[in-house]
């Protein structure tokens, strides 16, 4: 398609794709900064703000957050103090980046696994869920792949442009078993068991001090200058690490001098290089001294993080966390009582706890036996096993709670209302209509642009959109051999080949775009797919290495690779963050901290 002819609706899904993903990420990774905590604007911060400042997040806060139960009730001073202040104090805290460490860092993780699940919400609130007719008597078999995930969708239009929701409460508060409601709630339920993820944090101060001791009294490999700079490299502020950072990214005759052999200013340094070179420790390093000061420097950079958190979350005055917490159970006491009185608490517990000990006993593994690493379908028999405690808990909470039904049922259908689409647009593909009620202002926005400009972008589209086609089509199939899985007794391994789901992919992908820095003293930098870096990130805190799941991988040929989009974002996202900030209400956000708080529903 020529430019003139404007955007097609793939192109223009694949527009929304890049631009909500990457607008996403930068807003989630730049919380980071105090200085955008402090210019959020509602309910963070009640007078003056930068209008600029994350948009993409204040849109979802205000249509999803500040309605939920109880958080609703808030004091004003709960955003304005506990939270704001607490977010500040942990940016304050300068914790580590995953380019010092040489692994992938569990900031960068957790924000990257955030960032894969609030782009989804975020697209079905700016675009809405695209609408199609569906059958509200179709019936779906649970033994058949094809109609589980089917089910899905159709139990998605029912949900947002139907009636299923209220039919689900009244049917929960009815019966305990999941047998008794539409076979496409049940074959929906199905689905959504398969959605598994698991991700094991530990944090072990101890256990790092005993590993930097042992390299401090080695004596074969790193002088005490050295140790000493790169120590204090750790503990330096922000500014300063960000200094040396860039002059490991990009090295610069003219900001520092190097005793041993001099590096071209094209070429990159390693941290641990940079760092002795700027304190005129730049004798060269051996491979092996090299590989020891990088996991050394790791290592005091991990000891600071857990450091500055106990600091934040334990030690802060004023305690911030306690004041937080003090002040949610207050607003939550309505809910919490009603729970007590709906349901058997006893029996609700027990079964937590049998589910809990039967997920940590799938999840350990003996690495001395080399045990079998629990798989995707491991984890899908384990919810199926433990669902039917989930509906008797929630059947109970509906039935015997009015009270707290009403209340979760009127911002279930709140939240609902926020993907329904306003405009209708032509679906040119199974679930691919455009991009929804953005449809219209992307096109408009590249339309803006120059003859040249928009056949750049369109060549970038067209190959984009070609890969998301791709990897929706390997999704669907990686979906149906978990379900068909599901379906049977087998648990073979080779049945599912990698992860399923677009998430866990733009998770990975996230991952593997992760920039850290060169492993040898020069040398280009490396990032969280390399094989160096996957086996620094595995390495737990006492210095074993215990196994961890596959990556993902497309049809056993490896990672599937996005293709470049780099003129899309030089030349539309600055016009797509400009129309999210006109979506901006501010004045919800205001409401939030001006309304009254007492006699008010939950």
């Amino acid at each position: 398609m020529s430019s003139r002819e404007g955007l097609s609706s793939k192109q223009a899904h694949a527009l929304f794709d890049i631009l909500s993903s990457h607008v996403n990420l930068s807003e989630i990774e730049g919380l980071k900064y105090s200085k955008n905590i402090a210019t959020f604007g509602p309910p963070l911060q009640p007078s003056s703000f930068d209008e600029k400042s994350s948009p993409l997040l204040r849109i979802l806060l205000q249509s999803f957050i500040l309605d939920l139960p109880g958080l609703r009730n808030v004091a004003p001073h709960f955003w304005t103090n506990s939270i704001r202040q607490l977010a500040t104090a942990l940016d304050n805290s300068n914790l580590s980046e995953s380019y010092d460490k040489g692994s992938v860092g569990i900031r960068r993780t957790l924000s990257t696994a955030t960032a894969s699940i609030v782009e989804s919400v975020a697209r079905g609130r700016l675009g809405g869920y695209p609408r199609r007719n569906t059958k509200d008597d179709a019936e779906y078999h649970l033994d058949n792949p094809d109609d589980i995930l089917r089910a899905w969708d159709d139990f998605l239009q029912r949900i947002i442009y139907g009636d299923l929701l209220d039919k689900m409460f009244v049917k929960a508060a009815e019966t305990k078993k999941l047998s008794d409601h539409e076979s496409v709630v049940q074959a929906a339920h199905q689905y959504a068991i398969i959605m598994i993820i698991s991700q094991v944090l530990s944090a072990d101060a101890s256990e790092l001090r005993k590993r930097s001791k042992a390299i401090e009294q080695s004596g074969d490999a790193l002088d005490k200058s050295q140790m000493d700079q790169l120590r204090k490299y750790a503990s330096a502020n922000a500014q300063e690490q960000d200094t040396v950072r860039k002059v490991s990214r990009k090295f610069d005759l003219d900001h520092i001098a190097v005793t041993a052999k001099p590096f071209e200013e094209t070429d990159q340094i390693s941290i641990v290089k940079a760092i002795l070179a700027q304190n005129k420790v730049g004798q060269s390093l051996t491979d092996s001294s090299h590989r020891l000061a990088l996991e050394y420097v790791s290592i005091q950079l991990a000891i600071r993080d857990r450091e500055k958190l106990i600091e934040v979350l334990c030690h802060h005055q004023p305690d911030l966390l306690t004041t937080s917490i003090r002040e949610l159970v207050k607003v939550y006491d309505p809910i919490i009582r009603a729970l007590h009185n709906a349901v058997d608490l006893a029996s609700g517990v027990s079964d937590a706890q049998a589910f809990l000990d039967d997920m940590i006993s799938l999840s350990l593994i003996d690495h001395s036996k080399k045990g079998k690493i629990p798989t995707v379908q491991d984890f899908v028999h384990l919810l199926q096993k433990h669902q039917g405690s989930s509906h008797v808990f929630i059947h109970q909470a509906l039935k015997n709670g009015k009270e707290l039904s009403e209340w979760y049922h009127e911002y279930a259908r709140h939240a609902v209302e926020q993907y329904k689409q306003q405009t209708n647009v032509e679906l040119s593909a199974p679930h691919v209509a455009a991009a929804g009620d953005l449809t219209g202002f992307l096109k408009e926005l590249v339309s803006k642009q120059s003859e040249d400009e928009q056949h750049l972008i369109i060549g970038e589209l067209d190959r984009y959109a070609d890969f998301l086609e791709s990897l929706a089509a390997q999704t669907r199939t990686r979906m149906q051999k978990i379900v068909q899985a599901s379906l049977s007794s087998s648990n073979d391994d080779s049945i599912v080949d990698g992860n399923p789901g677009m998430f866990l992919y733009k998770w990975q992908r996230f991952i593997d775009d992760t920039l850290i820095t060169p492993g040898s003293e020069g040398g280009g930098p490396r990032t969280g797919e390399s094989e160096s870096v996957k086996e620094a990130t595995a390495v737990d805190v006492d210095g074993s290495k215990p196994a961890t799941l596959a990556y993902a991988k497309a049809d056993g040929k490896g990672h599937i690779k996005p293709p470049a989009v780099g003129n899309v974002l030089r030349l539309l996202e600055p016009g797509f963050e400009e129309e999210l900030r006109r979506l901006v209400d501010v004045k919800k956000g205001q409401r939030a901290m001006d309304q009254p708080k007492t006699n008010r529903q939950v």
